[in-house]
Formats: C-alpha cells, sequence, structure tokens
C-alpha cells in the first residue's frame, strides 16, 4: 500500500510539475518515451527537449544521454537498447501529439529545439520491461499510445532504478502466417493471369 501510495504522488507530481512549467512558458524536464507494442516488435521514441531543458547545454549532451537513460529487460535480462538494435536520431520541433500530459502553454505550440532516438527491435519474447539505470540522472515519463480512438493512453513516471510496467507484445500466430501467405500466393496468381500478353501476329 506504501509503495502505491508512493507511485500515485510521483504521477501527480510529475503532471503538477509539468502543469506548472507550460503555464510559465517552459518545457518539461523529463526524458518523454513513447513504446508502441506492434506484432514482434517494439518500437520506442526517446525524446530529450535540448533547447528548453536546463540539463542539457547541447544537442551532443542530450544524444549521449538518450544512448543510455534506458534499458530494455527482457526475460530476466536488462540490455542497453543500443545493444539490440542501433538507435537513430532525428530532430524535431514538436512535441508527439500522443503525450499524456500537456507539455506546451494552452494555446500555444512553440517549436522547440528536441532531439528524438528511434528504436525498433523484433523480438520473439511475450512480454519485456523499460528500466532506468541507477545513475541515469534523469526522469522519464513513459507511455503507449491509445489502441483505440476515445481511449486514454497508459503512461508512468519513472525515476533511476525502476523499471516500466509490463509491455506485452502482440504475436502472429502460425496459422495467422499461413493464412496470409495463402492470400499472398493466390494474390500472385491471380495477378499474373491477369496480366497483358502480347499478341505476335505470325506472317504466312
Amino acid at each position: 500500500m506504501t509503495d502505491l501510495r508512493v507511485r500515485i504522488a510521483a504521477l501527480g507530481l510529475a503532471a503538477t510539475l509539468c502543469a506548472a512549467h507550460c503555464a510559465h512558458g517552459h518545457t518539461t524536464d523529463f526524458i518523454l518515451v513513447k513504446v508502441v507494442p506492434g506484432n514482434d516488435r517494439v518500437e520506442v521514441e526517446l525524446t530529450a527537449d535540448y533547447g528548453g531543458n536546463p540539463m542539457f547545454s547541447n544537442r551532443a549532451e542530450a544524444q549521449s544521454v538518450l544512448t543510455k537513460v534506458l534499458e530494455v529487460q527482457v526475460q530476466g535480462q536488462s540490455h542497453p537498447l543500443g545493444e539490440l538494435a542501433p538507435l537513430r536520431f532525428e530532430d524535431r520541433t514538436q512535441f508527439d501529439p500522443t503525450a499524456p500530459i500537456p507539455l506546451d502553454a494552452p494555446g500555444e505550440a512553440s517549436r522547440r529545439e528536441l532531439l528524438t532516438a528511434v528504436w525498433s527491435w523484433k523480438s520473439s519474447a511475450n512480454e519485456l520491461f523499460f528500466k532506468m539505470p541507477e545513475d541515469a540522472g534523469q526522469s522519464v515519463i513513459l507511455w503507449t499510445p491509445p489502441d483505440a480512438p476515445g481511449k486514454e493512453p497508459k503512461w508512468a513516471f519513472i525515476l533511476p532504478g525502476e523499471s516500466s510496467p509490463r509491455i506485452t507484445l502482440p504475436h502472429r500466430s502460425d496459422f495467422a502466417w499461413a493464412v496470409s501467405l495463402g492470400v499472398g500466393f493466390v494474390g500472385a496468381v491471380v495477378a499474373l493471369g491477369a496480366r497483358p500478353r502480347w499478341h505476335v501476329r505470325r506472317s504466312l
């Protein structure tokens, strides 16, 4: 019960701090992490506002932090993200619209100096977690976008040494793969049969 109360208090503090920052035209000091589980794959975007976050003096510092701020836990083992798949870095000017908390002042959508690390990894695991190293020196707001219109995103406020809630990865069944392959084969045959043919007129 105590842990639950601490967690609820931390989430409330995160939302309060973000609202206060936005009201004064400042950004959040958190690293933003969007996680999108898909068929046999997980897509992750980690974003730092190095232009508005006083913890970063430049883009290079932000890139260094994004490289090591998060690890993935699979089957009881922790791995740096870059150990399993490469990180691709992108410069952006707007926060992700699916973020679960307000990141801009009401009525404003300022251009930001954002750096986003994009990570995509194919996995056979049924579930995984994301963990912050003890020495991360940052805090993270991690969320998964809603899977249907009208639903709210699931999100968590994570501190160094803590792990995210369980992330479940959907997997295609063997039957689904067989059906998709069969449909693809039939479609190819139909397409080949429908191809226009050259009519060669033979001279006698």
